[in-house]
């Protein structure tokens, strides 16, 4: 076991029962704030005849309703363009941090906002990550995430710097820039997609293991205990896992200084209990599962006063870990480490989350497809890979297959951001019972 880092050694030390207490407090006072100001908020809750005010416990909290993306999006349509939950920047409260998302749900591209209060917590949350990591300040890390309009880049960057690290922001570099920066500037740690982490270590061979990178800063994305240990054997580094989302605008459970865990005895992705409610609820009852049992995480923000998340379902679903677990130096909640997978049928592919029923009303709209599927894989170099089949109707001509593919490339990048590999084959095998159009191979 490692020695424990502590960010904050007073609050990393109390009692579960001092954490419980303090999240409640700072709970009631938010859903009080939040009831006044925010009308996004008052007017769902009055829908659904709550009271907000009459929450004393964790309990009562449970029967506030939960929120999701189609909220969101609805709220911005008839608000637009931030919506009315936006509270920072429809009361011009100041600097504003705006993000957006990928939009490939085809319910629309949500804006999310940070204030500067907010940013400056979510800063405090990054350095109790790092801390456990083992950052110290002025380590270098390599970032290798783009800055875009996306929360995942930007908040890892902001995160970082925040931590009093020296960053290499060379996320809109091509693989073969970033080597040449790990190369020429040896930096500590790697600060990005696990993937990625592979595909770059592939690039540099023996390289690799023999770098100054003792770190890999890695999350973004679902990934097993084997694949993860994979990634680290590459580098000869330690790995430290993260979880976050879009509507948090922040990564908020980190692993801790004991890092991902081994084979059978995987480690923990703990919750920074002073700023996130997390709850892991079963998806039918609702009710909060056990201790090592698996239900659906519903997040809160206990920091988002001016633009609030507040019982926030994200479709994930994670193995809950009860805080206070024997060997832990914390008495934090959290998740079992790489347990974290989609409730929805959503698929996660360069980090990017892609919804099969986005696909589904692309694909047909094409009047020369008659069916298709698609293969999800991974290269030698662990970089994912999404194969487009397309079955095309008899009646189409074999000649224009190759106009077809060049224009279904176009589209496919178009709307769902990312680049597939597409062919035109003969048959594509669907069940006459339910069409299962996508094989995970990774």
């Amino acid at each position: 076991m490692t020695e424990p880092r502590f960010y904050n050694r007073e609050i990393e030390t109390m009692s579960r029962d001092e954490l419980d207490a303090m999240q409640l407090q700072k709970l009631l006072e938010m859903l009080e704030h939040v009831a006044r100001t925010n009308p996004f908020y008052a007017n769902h809750w009055k829908q659904a005849g709550i009271d907000v005010s009459k929450v004393k416990s964790f309990e009562d909290f449970r029967m506030v309703p939960m929120i999701e993306k189609s909220h969101f999006v609805a709220d911005q349509n008839a608000h637009p363009p931030f919506g009315s939950r936006s509270g920072s920047v429809n009361h011009n409260l100041g600097r504003t941090d705006l993000y957006t998302t990928s939009g490939t749900s085809g319910q629309g591209k949500e804006v999310h906002a940070c204030s500067l209060r907010e940013l400056k917590a979510m800063e405090e949350i990054y350095r109790y990550g790092m801390s456990w990591a083992g950052m110290q300040p002025g380590d270098i890390v390599l970032l290798t995430l783009p800055i875009t309009m996306l929360a995942g880049g930007r908040v890892e960057y902001q995160g970082a710097i925040a931590s009093d690290l020296t960053v290499l922001p060379v996320g809109n570099y091509d693989a073969a820039s970033k080597v040449d920066h790990i190369r020429r500037f040896s930096p500590k740690a790697l600060f990005g997609s696990t993937s990625y982490f592979g595909t770059l270590a592939t690039m540099m061979g023996e390289d690799a293991r023999t770098s100054t990178v003792d770190t890999l800063l890695t999350g973004l994305e679902g990934a097993s205990l084997p694949f993860l240990k994979s990634i680290e054997e590459m580098w000869g580094a330690k790995a430290y896992d993260r979880f976050g989302c879009a509507n948090m605008r922040a990564d908020f459970m980190w692993s801790d200084e004991n890092g991902i865990g081994e084979p059978g005895k995987p480690g923990t992705l703990l919750n920074v209990d002073p700023y996130v409610l997390m709850e892991v609820v079963d998806p039918a009852t609702g009710l909060p599962v056990g201790d090592g049992e698996f239900g659906e995480l519903v997040i809160t923000s206990l920091y988002h006063l001016d633009n609030p998340a507040i019982r926030n379902r994200i479709r994930d679903g994670a193995v809950f870990q009860k805080g206070g677990r024997k060997g832990s130096a914390r008495n934090f909640h959290g998740v079992e480490m790489a347990s974290i997978s989609r409730i929805d049928d959503v698929k996660k592919v360069k980090g990017i989350n892609i919804y099969p029923q986005a696909v589904d009303d692309l694909v047909f709209s094409w009047p020369e497809v008659e069916q298709y599927e698609v293969i999800l894989s991974r290269t030698a170099s662990f970089a994912d890979v999404a194969n487009l089949r397309l079955q095309l109707r008899p009646s189409v001509a074999e000649s224009s297959g190759e106009q077809i593919v060049a224009r279904a490339k176009e589209a496919v990048k178009t709307r769902l951001g990312i680049n597939f590999d597409i062919e035109i084959v003969p048959k594509v095998e669907v069940s006459d019972y339910k069409a299962r159009r996508w094989k995970d191979l990774r």
